[in-house]
């Protein structure tokens, strides 16, 4: 019984170490020449700079704005322009330094969504028009 016991075992080990995991399941994974994004999702970038916080919408460093208002117009606009047709909520992903961002940087973003779903809360009420994810550290 004892070498039965041994003989199997023997024989797994060797079977085991002989299968390949790289070739166990072959996949073709998808990609893509495409760089647009998905369109039910930006992302605002909240910087420290000299002369205080600068918000970043989408990456667009060319243009940064300095206060949450006229990013409220941007993100109007870009909701109306992508977002209007199905009536989807929009993820906005705030990211943020995390040793750096203060809370007031923080919460003038968070007031500003808040604001922008209240208003269109009151033409559709119980849809929401935005809906926040916050980023802080990059993996």
């Amino acid at each position: 019984m004892t070498d039965l016991v041994f003989l199997l075992l023997v024989f797994f080990v060797l079977a085991t170490t002989l299968i390949n995991p790289n070739n166990a399941v072959k996949l073709t994974l998808p990609s893509s020449s495409s760089t647009m994004g998905d369109p039910s999702s930006v992302s605002i970038s909240v910087l420290q700079g000299p002369a205080g916080y600068s918000y970043i919408f989408n990456g667009n460093t060319s243009n940064p704005y300095v206060d949450a208002e006229s990013l409220a117009a941007e993100l109007n606009a870009y909701y109306e322009g992508n977002m209007a047709e199905s009536q989807k909520s929009l993820i906005v992903s705030v990211h943020c330094q995390k040793e750096q961002t203060t809370v007031d940087a923080l919460l003038s973003i968070i007031d500003m969504i808040n604001d922008q779903n209240k208003a269109f809360g009151d033409i559709l009420p119980g849809v929401q028009r935005y809906k926040m994810v916050l980023a802080t550290d990059k993996k």
